[in-house]
C-alpha cells in the first residue's frame, strides 16, 4: 500500500506541477496580451497624431494658396478698376468737350 500512496504522491506532485505550469502561461499569455494592447494603442495614437498633422500642413498649404489666389484676382481687380477708370475718366473729358460745343453752339 505504500507504493501506491507514493504513486498517488507522485500523480498530485505532477499535477500540481501541471497546474502551476498552466498558471505561469497563462500569465505570460496575459502579459503578451496587454503588451500587446499596449502597443497597438500606442500605434493608434501615433498615427492619429501623425494623420492630424499631416491634415493640418494640407490644410495650411491650401490656405496659402487660397490667399496667394485672392491676392491675385485681387490685384487684377485693382488693375481692371484703375483701367476702367482711366477710360472714363478720358470719356468724361470727351463728353464735357462735346457738352461745352453743344452749349457754345459749335457743334
Amino acid at each position: 500500500m505504500c507504493a501506491a500512496h507514493e504513486d498517488i504522491d507522485q500523480i498530485h506532485e505532477a499535477e500540481k506541477a501541471a497546474r502551476e505550469r498552466i498558471e505561469e502561461a497563462e500569465k505570460q499569455a496575459r502579459l503578451i496580451r496587454e503588451n500587446a494592447d499596449k502597443e497597438a494603442k500606442a500605434l493608434m495614437a501615433k498615427a492619429e497624431h501623425d494623420a492630424k498633422k499631416k491634415a493640418s500642413q494640407m490644410m495650411s498649404d491650401a490656405e496659402g494658396k487660397k490667399n496667394d489666389i485672392e491676392a491675385n484676382v485681387f490685384s487684377d481687380t485693382e488693375k481692371q478698376i484703375e483701367s476702367m477708370t482711366k477710360t472714363a475718366e478720358k470719356k468724361k473729358g470727351k463728353a464735357h468737350e462735346t457738352v461745352y460745343k453743344i452749349l457754345s453752339g459749335e457743334e
